[in-house]
């Protein structure tokens, strides 16, 4: 039976209001004797028209008379009270009493229907939160392109000038190369005009000994070399099975470790040397892997499992028994991708393959579960109960999904109420 203190003090009182109006903003402070002091944040709720102290075996509550700002409003504990001081939602308003006399049939409809109010508007404040969350992230992506937009463009600009010197620079060299010197120009004139002044030579020799100096003192400038073609090389590389540059020096560890994989292959009870010629069978080697993992072999059992898929990539069992193994393994990203194959080859859709679909979708969805993926999880979960309805084990792992999710929910919405 919960203790409900019953005396409480209040008064009406303003203050000015720190805007630059002349109104004033109109508070009540509630002075509640609460003989406990050690709250939790759940113990003190406060919505627009409804007051609560839950501190067992105390409790105490009060419906207010008029509408009140829950956002501006706030709450002291002190020792062995706790003062509430609440702003009007209308400051022109005076209040003639603090509670609402309400009967006792009617308050828990209307403390329901203030929580419902009280959470809608949580609700709708939770996402405008996040709307302005996602406004501010994309503004921010945008201010980001544009920075880097504009450092693009700077350097682009840097580049193009740094080009046009380099052209400039190339042209004005090439002009000066093959521009003709005036001092090499004007030597052959005086040579021209000191042979006038000399005594003719003979015919013959006159004329062959003036062309020869003409063509020592005159060369003629070579033309530029031709423009290179542009092309493709085509390179080809080796097949490798290392992810790692071929290496001469690293050569015989790789061949060390190489071995190693081998015999630690043969090591955990399989290895493709040890199959005979007749026993390169897919169906022997699935076979073969069901034994290894009803022995708990999960290691021996997926290599027998990968053999038999490297043989053909169209049995479907392969794939679903393979799953399972990385499922015991942990391994939960192969146990989905092996289901996924798994349900692709499992077409069309018909009565004889609807169990084995079953068990894809029951074991991708604890894949996903364990991955952090619950809502994917329950929804893969969900369709393998519609397949097998039958099945009590399927929908008793629905339920507890669904419980899961609904936990993870209200968890969330305790977390942004008290942000």
């Amino acid at each position: 039976m919960p203790l409900i203190p019953k005396n409480y003090t209040w008064q009406q009182r303003s203050f000015p209001s720190t805007g630059t109006s002349s109104q004033s903003v109109v508070s009540i402070v509630l002075r509640v004797p609460f003989p406990a002091n050690r709250f939790q944040p759940d113990d003190i709720f406060t919505m627009e028209q409804f007051l609560k102290i839950s501190h067992p075996p105390h409790y105490w509550e009060l419906f207010l008379a008029h509408p009140i700002d829950a956002d501006a409003s706030h709450c002291s504990i002190l020792e062995n009270e706790v003062v509430f001081e609440l702003v009007k939602q209308d400051s022109i308003v005076c209040w003639d009493t603090v509670e609402l006399d309400v009967p006792r049939a009617e308050r828990a409809t209307l403390k329901q229907q203030y929580e419902e109010q009280h959470r809608k508007r949580l609700e709708q404040q939770s996402k405008q939160r996040a709307i302005e969350k996602d406004r501010k992230k994309k503004d921010e992506i945008h201010r980001q392109i544009e920075r880097e937009r504009a450092d693009r463009s700077a350097i682009d600009n840097l580049l193009e000038e740094s080009k046009q010197r380099e052209l400039k620079r190339m042209e004005l060299a090439m002009v000066k190369q093959y521009r003709p010197d005036p001092a090499k120009a004007s030597a052959p004139s005086a040579g021209k005009s000191l042979s006038n002044i000399q005594p003719t030579p003979p015919k013959g020799a006159g004329a062959t000994g003036t062309q020869h100096s003409d063509q020592q003192q005159e060369p003629r400038p070579s033309s530029p070399p031709a423009i290179r073609r542009s092309g493709t090389l085509e390179v080809t590389f080796s097949e490798r099975t290392f992810v790692t540059p071929k290496r001469e020096s690293m050569e015989q560890a790789e061949q060390e470790w190489t071995l190693k994989q081998a015999a630690a292959r043969r090591a955990v009870g399989f290895a493709d040397d040890d199959l005979r010629p007749d026993e390169r069978n897919p169906e022997w080697l699935k076979q073969r892997g069901d034994t290894f993992f009803q022995q708990r072999n999960f290691l021996a059992a997926i290599s027998a499992y990968s053999a038999g898929i490297r043989l053909t990539k169209d049995y479907y069992a392969l794939f679903l028994n393979r799953s399972a193994a990385h499922l015991a393994l942990e391994n939960y990203q192969r146990c989905a991708e092996d289901c996924s194959t798994a349900l692709e080859l499992l077409q069309p859709p018909v009565e004889a393959n609807r169990r084995a679909r079953v068990a894809c979708l029951a074991r991708r969805a604890a894949a996903l579960v364990k991955l952090g993926f619950l809502q994917q999880g329950y929804d893969e979960m969900m369709a393998a109960s519609r397949l097998d309805p039958d099945e009590a084990s399927l929908r008793l792992e629905v339920d507890r999904l669904r419980r899961c999710i609904e936990e993870e929910r209200e968890n969330r919405s305790e977390s942004e109420s008290d942000e």
